[in-house]
């Protein structure tokens, strides 16, 4: 799972195969591996509106959201809701189809340097994962409002994911825990992605770099959301996906081992 979950929830990206025949070596069950994955330095940019409207950016995406604590629509099929609940902490709240996906508590050390945010996943499975991030300061001077930078995030309860050859030369991947589906091939062409959590006009296309590596493109309603490069380790026991986002200049890295 992407961990670009505090602001912008978007899809869960997953790999995909070769172009030609299917290969064994992609096949199999994989567990995200948090202790060997690389979350931090990942920017993220709060700008205040006027009105109690704030404009929460990640790249070159942003949602605007009035801290009143009413559920608002997102591009992404979710409602957003933020309270203002002391001097320096909020509580947000993400809805799907009015059932609460996820809780987060946010709060602003005394010096204004450091974003805490404590959050309560819960997911299409009925499983539920406590996640910690913590953030610096890169510019503003007190307050919510400011750039922030990812230094730490601790995933409670890794996913996993699961991968079977589909139509001879694709494969099929489901994340079980999300109740997601991908099918597709590295032939060019669009595939949609399915599953209960999925923005509806996701779509991805992909490439083979050579034998152990693929790059996956996902869109959504034609806009680039992020470019995923996996490579498979040499002895067929690792799994990387580097995560790059359109208006970050550093990526995700998330490693998963074989089960």
């Amino acid at each position: 799972m992407k961990i670009r979950i505090l602001f912008l929830l978007t899809t869960v990206s997953l790999i995909s195969a070769t172009a030609r025949a299917a290969d064994d070596s992609f096949v199999g069950k994989w567990k995200l591996n948090p202790e060997k994955s690389q979350f931090s330095g990942l920017t993220y940019k709060i700008d205040d509106l006027g009105g109690d409207k704030y404009r929460f950016a990640f790249g070159d995406d942003s949602e605007i959201i009035p801290l009143d604590g009413k559920d608002h629509p997102t591009k992404f099929g979710n409602t957003w809701a933020i309270t203002k609940t002391g001097a320096n902490t909020w509580k947000s709240v993400q809805k799907r189809d009015r059932k609460v996906t996820s809780e987060e508590t946010w709060s602003i050390s005394d010096d204004g340097q450091t974003f805490a945010i404590t959050t309560e996943l819960k997911r299409p499975d009925g499983s539920t994962s406590h996640d910690e991030t913590k953030l610096k300061r890169t510019a503003g001077a007190s307050g919510l409002v400011g750039t922030w930078e990812g230094v730490e995030v601790k995933v409670g309860s890794p996913t996993t994911i699961e991968i079977a050859k589909w139509q001879g030369d694709g494969y099929s991947l489901t994340n079980p825990t999300y109740k997601e589906r991908q099918e597709f091939k590295l032939d060019g062409k669009k595939y949609a992605d399915k599953g209960p959590r999925v923005a509806s006009g996701t779509t991805m296309s992909g490439k083979q770099i050579d034998d152990h590596n693929i790059e996956l493109t996902y869109q959504h309603k034609g806009k680039t959301t992020d470019t995923d490069h996996w490579k498979l380790s040499t002895d067929g026991k690792t799994l990387t996906n580097t995560i790059s986002f359109p208006g970050e200049s550093k990526p995700e890295v998330d490693v998963y081992d074989r089960q």
